[in-house]
C-alpha cells in the first residue's frame, strides 16, 4: 500500500514538472448526457452558458470574460449549475496550485433528479494567491463522483476546466448587504435562530468567527430554522444564500 502511495506521488510531481497543462485531461470519458447547459457562480462576472450537441467530452476554457471570477479566500460562493439531464456534479479547486486535483480539493455541488440547482462550495482560509485551476465534472443521476475521480474514465457526463484568480481576503465578521431583505432573531439566542427573507433562501452557513466552517442547512423556503442548542456560548458567524446574492451575519449564542 505505501509503494503504491508513493508511486503516485512521484507520477504526479512528474507530470507537474513536465507540463504547464490541465492534469489528466484525455480518456476522461463522458457521453452527451448530462452536459453543462449552465454554470454561474452567482455575485460573479462568471456565468458560462453554452451547450451544443457534442462528441468531444473534455473542454479548457481561457480565463476571460464570463468564464473566471476573482474569488476570496475564506469565502463560500452559490453556484448554479444546468445540465441536459439528472446529473452528479463534483468541483476540484486546485488550491496549494501544484497542477493536481487532489482530494482533499473536492467538494460536491449536486446529487439530484432536478437539471437545475443552485447549491454552495467554499474557497478553503488556506489556499494559495493568484490563478488557481478548477475543474468541475458531471456525471449521470444514480452514479457517484467521490474525491478520487479528478481523473477517472466516465461513461457518461462532461468533464469541464477553468482558471479562477484567487485573492487573500478572508471572511469578514461584518453584516453585509440591506437590512431589510432578511429578518435574523433572537439574536442573541439559546436555541434556535430564525430566518426570513423577503426573496428564497437557498442555504445557511455557520462559521466560527475566525471563518472555519462548522455548520450547513438547505432550506429552499422563505423561512427557515436554525437549531444552534448543540453549540457552545460565543459569537458566530451565519452565511445566508440565496440564488443571486450572499449575506453574512453576526450572531451570538448564549
Amino acid at each position: 500500500m505505501k509503494t503504491i502511495l508513493l508511486t503516485g506521488i512521484f507520477t504526479a510531481c512528474l507530470f507537474h514538472a513536465q507540463s504547464t497543462q490541465s492534469p489528466c485531461t484525455s480518456n476522461l470519458g463522458g457521453d452527451t448526457d448530462p452536459s453543462f447547459i449552465e454554470i454561474r457562480i452567482n455575485s460573479t462576472s462568471f456565468n458560462h452558458q453554452t451547450f451544443a450537441s457534442q462528441n468531444v467530452f473534455y473542454h479548457e476554457y481561457a480565463s476571460s470574460g464570463n468564464t473566471t471570477a476573482t474569488l476570496a479566500a475564506g469565502q463560500s460562493y452559490s453556484i448554479y449549475t444546468s445540465t441536459s439531464s439528472e446529473a452528479v456534479i463534483g468541483i476540484w479547486l486546485d488550491t496549494n496550485q501544484n497542477n493536481v486535483f487532489e482530494p482533499q480539493e473536492y467538494q460536491q455541488l449536486v446529487n439530484s433528479m432536478s437539471t437545475q440547482n443552485t447549491t454552495s462550495f467554499t474557497v478553503p482560509a488556506s489556499a494559495a494567491n493568484g490563478n488557481t485551476k478548477m475543474r468541475i465534472r458531471s456525471r449521470a443521476y444514480g452514479s457517484s463522483i467521490s474525491s478520487n475521480n479528478a481523473c477517472t474514465t466516465f461513461g457518461s457526463g462532461e468533464t469541464r476546466d477553468y482558471t479562477v484568480n484567487i485573492t487573500g481576503t478572508q471572511l469578514g465578521t461584518k453584516e453585509t448587504g440591506p437590512a431589510d431583505l432578511f429578518t435574523v432573531y433572537p439574536n442573541p439566542t439559546t436555541d434556535f435562530l430564525h430566518i426570513e427573507g423577503r426573496v428564497i433562501l437557498i442555504s445557511a452557513e455557520i462559521y466560527t468567527i475566525d471563518g472555519r466552517k462548522i455548520g450547513n442547512q438547505i432550506i429552499n423556503s422563505t423561512h427557515a430554522s436554525v437549531d444552534l442548542s448543540g453549540y457552545v456560548a460565543g459569537e458566530y458567524l451565519i452565511k445566508v444564500f440565496t440564488r443571486s446574492e450572499i449575506r453574512t451575519f453576526k450572531i451570538s449564542k448564549k
